[in-house]
């Protein structure tokens, strides 16, 4: 009979290295290619939804550039976007909170828009 293979050997366990782990509180670079992910282009689009429902402006969301990311009580979201305002293309920035699961209020939406200003 084979013995199985521990995941532990000798004293210690092999842990990864410090820098593939999450660090909380500081702000890291997406992963490669997140910038297409459908969850990262949903998240900017909600971004551009509301800042043009609060400002009252019409600016069309049509990519993101950059994403990086912050663990909090969720995750805080910073995209580059590029978006269509009037006919010219422009990049903004936006910041987008989504709430840790067990955190989220029921009266309250899962995510936050804490701003979208010029790049």
């Amino acid at each position: 009979m084979a013995k199985a293979s521990r995941p532990c050997r000798g004293r210690f366990c092999r842990v990864p290295p410090r820098s593939r782990l999450p660090t909380f509180g500081s702000v890291q670079d997406a992963p490669a290619g997140y910038e297409k992910n459908p969850e990262a282009i949903e998240l900017a689009r909600f971004a551009v939804s509301e800042h043009n429902a609060k400002a009252n402006t019409a600016l069309e969301f049509e990519r993101v550039v950059k994403a990086r990311g912050q663990l909090v009580a969720g995750t805080l979201h910073y995209f580059t976007i590029e978006v269509n305002q009037a006919g010219a293309k422009k990049l903004y920035e936006a910041k987008v909170w989504v709430r840790a699961s067990p955190l989220v209020p029921p009266n309250r939406p899962p995510a936050s828009v804490f701003y979208i200003r010029t790049a």
